[in-house]
């Protein structure tokens, strides 16, 4: 699974990456946890790539906001079985952008956590799903990160992993015509190779704490 993140990164060094425009602003957090607010790479009406705000869980049309029950992640395995991520992962996929994100391990009775990113100081790109819902005069854009089996390295940790896409892959996954068997093939953990593992402190824990040094690694 994926419950925390962080990113750091401007919006303006996204968009060079992404090749995106962006509008709005956003914050450095160094501890995202569901239902704040996050950036996420989705095309636009112009058939361009855009950088947009969004909560993080997802929260189709139909469904009342039940802060209970936040969508924040979604099986690739059940996509097309559940209703709440049906119609998203077939017509309103997008890509979640994280300088890493945080899993926790059992060590006997206790959870320790780890840091995972990349290598080489690209961002994540996780496969994500968003959806519109109106509230009142304003409109609630809301994502969720797909999750897959972890590789055999990372299910030491835990045994789920973000699905993160390759860059040659972007396109891909967000084209809406792409074959549900193209888009299927994506659903992969990165190769271990490309990514660092560090144990960090357990003031990640804390929601309420949010600085940099949280991802620096301890013994």
């Amino acid at each position: 699974m994926c419950g925390r993140f962080a990113l750091a990164k401007f919006l303006e060094k996204l968009a060079e990456i992404f090749a995106a425009s962006y509008a709005g602003k956003y914050e450095a957090n160094f501890n995202i946890a569901p239902t704040n607010d996050i950036l996420m790479v989705a095309i636009g009406k112009d058939g361009g790539r855009k950088i947009v705000n969004a909560r993080w869980g997802l929260v189709p049309d139909w469904m009342d906001i039940d802060g209970n029950s936040v969508l924040y992640n979604a099986r690739s395995e059940t996509l097309l079985e559940k209703p709440s991520f049906k119609n998203a992962f077939l017509k309103r996929r997008c890509i979640i952008p994280a300088d890493g994100f945080y899993e926790w391990a059992r060590e006997g009775k206790n959870r320790i956590p780890y840091y995972i990113e990349r290598n080489d100081e690209m961002p994540l790109a996780f496969a994500g799903l968003w959806e519109m819902k109106k509230l009142g005069d304003e409109i609630l854009l809301s994502a969720s990160i797909i999750t897959t089996q972890a590789s055999e390295k990372f299910s030491e940790i835990h045994h789920r992993f973000p699905v993160t896409l390759e860059q040659k892959d972007w396109n891909i996954w967000l084209d809406k015509d792409a074959d549900v068997s193209q888009l299927q093939c994506l659903f992969k953990a990165p190769d271990d190779g490309i990514l660092n593992v560090n144990k960090v402190s357990s003031e990640i824990n804390k929601i309420k704490n949010n600085y940099a040094a949280l991802k620096d690694p301890v013994l």
